[in-house]
């Protein structure tokens, strides 16, 4: 595997007012926290820590155990990753993209398994659980998605066919990708270009952008509440809503909010820079 240095997931922006979480917790103590996913089979909020990005920082990344009311469990459930960072679950199985690859993780036990290897892969982001069984993980900097399923990967959407793709959240009949932009700059560490809504079909693997959603902000995290697509822009920290035609602030939140995971009627963000995690309900 190819790994990329870079700062894609820091970024410069200035700091957000604080809106309301509605009546939700913000907990602190993680270290570069990328990913906030709620497992429902453990009650348990699984939050990835990257720690120091790339490989200069050795395996400093971490998995962290919190509860649904916003404690601490396990500040160190798992450790010696590289830069972990978004999940899917199923079964009572973890699967985490890093650097490295796809972690697979047993929760019952907290014990890494193995680590699947994505043959060609740039920068492995977001993950997703299909319909169908099959895990699927966005590679940023690649331009395309992997699928796995019993154990091995596979190119499912060539490299170049996506611009930055990050989050992403399966549907019945369709998978929903977040593009963070156009273009990574990578000496001066910052996207150019919106990024997109974007729909890739089971099937084909085609690509097509959804109506109303084709020039929106740097897309981090995707997740479905009350039948919309909410996701993050992570520069500016706001939380949006897609009604099917049109995108609604619901909250800002602040610079840097990453892959967020969604409990319930709540949205949890994990804050990058501010190595915290809010949980926040949407109306």
């Amino acid at each position: 595997m190819r790994y990329i240095i870079g700062s894609a997931l820091f970024f410069s922006a200035g700091m957000a007012l604080a809106g309301s979480h509605g009546g939700g917790w913000t907990l602190e103590g993680f270290s570069a926290p990328e990913s906030a996913y709620f497992d429902a089979g453990s009650n348990q909020i699984i939050v990835s820590n990257i720690g120091t990005f790339g490989p200069d920082g050795g395996m400093d990344g971490r998995l962290s155990l919190v509860s649904p009311e916003g404690e601490m469990i396990a500040a160190d459930w798992i450790t010696g990753l590289m830069d972990p960072k978004g999940m899917a679950s199923v079964d009572g199985t973890l699967y985490v993209a890093d650097a490295v690859g796809l972690h697979v993780v047993d929760i019952a036990t907290g014990t890494l398994e193995e680590t699947i290897e994505l043959d060609g892969a740039q920068f492995p982001n977001d993950v997703a659980a299909g319909p169908d069984g099959a895990i699927y993980v966005t590679d940023m900097f690649g331009g395309g998605l992997y699928k796995v399923m019993d154990g091995s990967a596979e190119v499912f959407v060539e490299a170049g066919s996506m611009s930055l793709p990050n989050g992403i959240w399966a549907q019945d009949d369709r998978l929903i990708v977040g593009s963070m932009g156009e273009k990574f700059v990578m000496e001066e560490g910052r996207v150019e270009g919106a990024g997109a809504l974007l729909a890739v079909d089971y099937g084909s693997g085609e690509v097509t952008v959804l109506d109303g959603a084709g020039e929106t902000g740097a897309i981090d995290g995707v997740v479905e509440v009350n039948g919309k697509l909410v996701y993050s822009d992570n520069p500016t920290g706001e939380i949006v809503a897609y009604d099917g035609s049109s995108l609604n602030v619901l909250a800002t939140t602040e610079a840097g909010a990453a892959d967020i995971g969604v409990m319930g009627e709540m949205v949890l963000v994990p804050l990058m820079q501010g190595g915290k995690v809010t949980a926040m309900s949407i109306d």
